[in-house]
């Protein structure tokens, strides 16, 4: 700074930790480093998918997850209030080592030149910098240090001492130095070239006291630094060049604010002189008048008393016409003049620092004339402030009548710095979702580099407590960032950028990648734990996961069916993908005891859909990827639509067991062996078929007694009680009609099964249970064929002698 050429920070603002050591020496010949050429202009991206890919291999999009993912650890593993500015250092390392993998690239790999390498590199390079701005924002107000005290007679404080106290005290001198320190290290690396100066041997001085007359001579007669503008004379043209080039030297170095390396160059050149010209602006102070021990200053005066006088020979300096318009913009820099300044500014990043140089010149000016320091002289005057604010630099660039420098303003990356500078990123967020709205319903996706940019910014601003950002439009840049990693398939960086967002948006956002997991129960579990571990609402979002498969696979459970057709199945043939697909489904609410009653909701209704269209295998397979301890579970809940949700459970294992014997005593007596088979043999066949029957007899008997399905309905959900009444109807009866099959049938091998099948009418008319199985037959119309089955009974009854009415 042109105030403080001492090498350690100025006090009450700190140089950002990776730029400390930044610059160093390169005595070379070569020229000068070119000025950052801004990147493009549109956020959203005119360049086929393919391009816009080319750069995006995901290995950055983790590299920045792991960095928010450390500090959110951090912040929730402390009780201490971590600062989390402390992530931008990692943020601005990340796209600095980047831009640098395309700088050094683009020079030895045509391929990556010819894909547009150069532009990626300026948007790394700009959002790196981009980055380092609220870095360097965010050190300059950092709440812990305290302001200075340095006793109440401000009188006798040094000039430094007033400067440092408004640097703690004024957060408009603050902002403006902050800013000035970041133009300053985000300039390019200087490339200096510095040479002394030759002289020829025959170069001859007059001696002051000769009377002989003049010589005629076109040497100088001088050797002093002021001979060339005092006279006119010229130096060679290789001590031009040289010159030129230490000036330049001296200029970027001056530019960058590093004034002690702009000396250095002066005195390697062989001009010390020089040096001491461009060093008197230090801040004259007294270490006796400093009573603050915990800084650190050297014995006695230190500084420039007469800095007021030497500022003033800057200016004059900085407007002499005949001088190189280096050696003017050094000395207007110097002294905080703008016009010989800009005269050598070629980027957006020049132009701004030299205005934020006046402004914070201007400001340590008004400074000192409180208390009657510095200021103008008579002889000398000094620079009069044009621009007294942020908001009017940004201004003069954006409306400046040089158009490249008005197309660099419009760069989104300096519209976003900007934005920052000026306190204003909730009016520009609000603009940029609105218009990559626009952009998204026309065809032309936002980069995935500003996604990615976007999202990072909108969760710091958000993590900041002075930080204002608009809902909706901070909700739609991290969502489209979410949205976009899914895309990819990087569903383990995806739930750590939607738990900032609200509940709705993570439930949409993480429901929609995981309802397309259809691999083993171990990846399932593996995207689960990537969910909890981001302290993201599980519970819900499974749920709706399930509720979005289940809708998918609506037209399957809820098609029109021949439900008795279907029914003619065995329970055990095989579900077909769909089928499976929906089952699979309901895994998701498997994983964790608390969503078993949300996990049998969903079950219940999806077995009472393919029940209800006959295809017990499927509601059978349903029924066995339950987790075992689902129902033990549930059954310690008190409320009714619990009990009734693990009774309706209950009464579906009831009815596949019956099932499952029914058909295992169908396939024993069907397989009877030949007539003349051996004795034993049909004997065997006889005891399995008395075995299965019996047990058939007996779960079906159970069942048909109890009150299936009946007491869970309950008042209040029509269509589930509607849906269990049609269960009723189709199951009782087919039950009914299953247990007299087996009755009829089994008679060949006990010939009381006979007399059996003919009482059961007695159990279908029967209303001691309060629910009569007859009704149940008649509004499934199957009460006529229950009728037929018991004739036939009774038929045979007749052919062997025996009375069908006796039972």
């Amino acid at each position: 700074m042109a105030w403080n050429t001492s090498t350690k920070p100025f006090s009450g603002f700190s140089v950002p930790s990776r730029f400390a050591t930044k610059q160093k020496d390169m005595d070379v010949e070569m020229e000068s480093a070119s000025s950052l050429t801004a990147p493009d202009n549109d956020i959203v991206s005119g360049r086929p998918e393919g391009f816009q890919e080319a750069f995006e291999t995901g290995i950055e999009h983790q590299k920045f997850a792991c960095a928010l993912e450390r500090l959110q650890k951090h912040r929730k593993g402390t009780a201490i209030d971590v600062d989390i500015s402390s992530i931008l250092p990692e943020f601005d390392a990340l796209c600095s080592t980047r831009a640098d993998q395309f700088e050094n690239r683009k020079d030895s790999d045509v391929e990556y030149l010819s894909q547009g390498a150069t532009n990626e590199h300026k948007l790394w390079q700009s959002e790196s910098h981009t980055w380092l701005l609220l870095q360097t924002l965010a050190s300059a107000f950092d709440r812990s240090k305290p302001a200075i005290e340095k006793g109440p007679d401000a009188l006798a404080w040094s000039d430094l001492d007033l400067v440092e106290h408004l640097a703690r005290t004024d957060r408009d001198f603050k902002h403006h130095t902050a800013v000035k320190l970041w133009l300053e290290i985000i300039a390019p690396t200087v490339t200096p070239r510095i040479m002394k100066k030759t002289y020829s041997q025959q170069t001859s001085i007059r001696p002051s006291f000769s009377f002989a007359p003049k010589p005629i001579s076109t040497r100088p007669e001088y050797m002093d630094p002021d001979a060339t503008t005092r006279d006119g004379t010229k130096l060679n043209e290789n001590n031009q060049r040289v010159e030129r080039d230490l000036l330049k030297t001296v200029w970027e170095y001056i530019r960058r604010g590093q004034i002690q390396r702009a000396k250095e160059a002066c005195v390697k050149a062989g001009e010390p002189w020089r040096a001491e010209s461009i060093g008197g602006g230090e801040l004259y102070s007294v270490s006796l008048a400093f009573t603050d021990p915990t800084y650190d200053r050297d014995e006695g005066p230190i500084g420039n008393k007469t800095r007021g006088l030497w500022k003033g020979t800057c200016f004059a300096l900085a407007n002499e016409s005949t001088a190189d318009q280096y050696e003017r913009a050094i000395y207007g820099a110097l002294c905080g003049d703008v016009p010989s300044v800009l005269a050598v500014c070629s980027s957006w990043e020049d132009h701004a620092w030299a205005h934020y140089n006046a402004l914070v010149e201007s400001m340590v000016e008004a400074r000192l004339s409180q208390f009657n320091r510095g200021g103008p002289s008579k002889a000398l005057s000094l620079p009069t402030p044009k621009i007294t604010s942020a908001e009017k630099i940004f201004e003069g660039l954006v409306n400046s009548d040089n158009q490249d420098l008005r197309n660099e303003s419009k760069d989104m990356f300096k519209t976003i710095q900007t934005s920052i500078v000026l306190g204003r990123t909730d009016q520009l967020l609000t603009k940029m979702a609105r218009d990559a709205m626009a952009s998204g319903q026309t065809g032309a996706p936002l980069r995935p580099h500003m996604m990615r940019f976007l999202a990072h910014l909108v969760i710091y601003l958000r993590l900041r407590s002075d930080s204002a950002v608009p809902e909706d439009a901070g909700n739609y840049f991290i969502k489209i960032y979410v949205d976009y990693l899914i895309s990819k398939k990087l569903y383990s960086l995806a739930p750590l950028y939607a738990s900032y967002l609200p509940i709705n948006l993570q439930v949409e956002t993480c429901s929609s990648y995981l309802k397309t997991i259809d691999g083993p129960t171990k990846e399932r579990e593996e995207h689960l734990a990537t969910i909890l571990k981001y302290g993201l609402d599980s519970h819900i979002i499974l749920t709706a996961t399930v509720d979005a498969l289940l809708d998918k696979g609506r037209e399957d459970f809820e098609r029109p069916d021949d439900h008795m057709a279907n029914m003619q199945q065995s329970i055990s043939t095989p579900t077909t993908e769909q089928e499976e697909t929906n089952i699979k489904a309901l895994e998701w609410l498997s994983f964790n005891s608390l969503q078993y009653e949300e996990h049998l909701k969903r079950s219940n209704h999806l077995t009472r859909k393919y029940l209800i269209q006959g295809r017990i295998n499927v509601a059978f397979a349903l029924f066995n990827a339950l987790p075992d301890d689902v129902v033990q579970q549930d059954l310690e809940r008190t409320t009714s639509a619990s009990l009734s949700i693990s009774n309706e459970l209950i009464y579906y294992r009831d009815l596949f067991n019956s099932r499952v014997l029914f058909e295992e005593w169908k396939k024993a007596i069907g397989s009877k062996p030949e007539e003349d088979s051996p004795r034993p043999k049909l004997l065997a066949w006889e005891v399995d078929v008395k075995s299965r029957a019996q047990k058939a007899i007996v779960e079906i008997e159970s069942l048909l007694q109890s009150r299936w399905l009946f007491d869970c309905i309950i008042p209040g959900d029509v269509v589930r009680n509607k849906e269990l009444r049609r269960l009723r109807q189709i199951y009782i009866s087919e039950l009914v009609m299953n247990l007299h099959q087996v009755y009829y049938e089994s008679r060949v091998v006990v010939p009381g099964y006979l007399e059996k099948s003919v009482s059961m009418s007695n159990l279908v008319a029967s209303e001691s249970s309060g629910v009569p199985l007859y009704k149940e037959l008649q509004e499934s119309d199957r009460l006529e064929e229950f009728l037929k089955q018991v004739r036939l009974s009774s038929i045979e009854l007749v052919k062997e002698d025996r009375s069908p009415f006796a039972y």
